[in-house]
């Protein structure tokens, strides 16, 4: 798992977006949440976008943690102030909307079939996350997944959330 936090990683890393940098649009076809949902419609609250793909192993592991992690965050009165915004990264929507089927999820989920988001951003390894502030900036990027990754975003989550809107 690599974790970014600094604008000196910014310099050396194969992200385009980099610590600091307003979020590009996040969005696809809505498999799961409300019409329209798109980053650009979570403006105001802290956001973690999480790209995965249906082929992914550690994916299948993190996106039950990651629900966990939210229902806890809702549970203890975040859920104004917080979201998840999951994007799927397979070129076919239904191999998402499988993996879906085996992995149950609260938060919202996009598919992005055309791989928008991969030029975008740049991803390079599976699981990425993005963690997004209220006002759009990027806060703490994460390639990948293992020991210790959903604690490590809940701090950064409850973090951002501890600071003034």
């Amino acid at each position: 798992m690599a974790l970014l936090t600094s604008s000196a990683a910014h310099a050396t890393k194969p992200f385009v977006v980099g610590i600091g940098d307003l979020a590009p649009e996040a969005a696809g076809i809505v498999l799961q949440g409300p019409v329209g949902t798109r980053l650009s419609t979570l403006r105001g609250k802290v956001v973690l976008v999480d790209f995965w793909a249906s082929y992914c192993g550690p994916c299948l592991e993190s996106m039950p943690e990651l629900n966990k992690m939210r229902d806890e965050l809702f549970a203890e009165g975040y859920a104004q102030d917080f979201e998840i915004l999951s994007v799927a990264t397979d070129n076919e929507v239904a191999k998402s909307r499988r993996f879906l089927e085996r992995v149950k999820v609260d938060f919202p989920v996009v598919a992005d079939q055309i791989g928008i988001a991969i030029q975008t951003y740049k991803l390079w390894r599976l699981p990425s996350a993005y963690l997004v502030d209220r006002s759009g900036r990027v806060r703490m990027i994460y390639a990948g997944y293992g020991s210790g990754y959903t604690a490590e975003v809940k701090d950064r989550i409850l973090g951002l959330l501890a600071k003034p809107k």
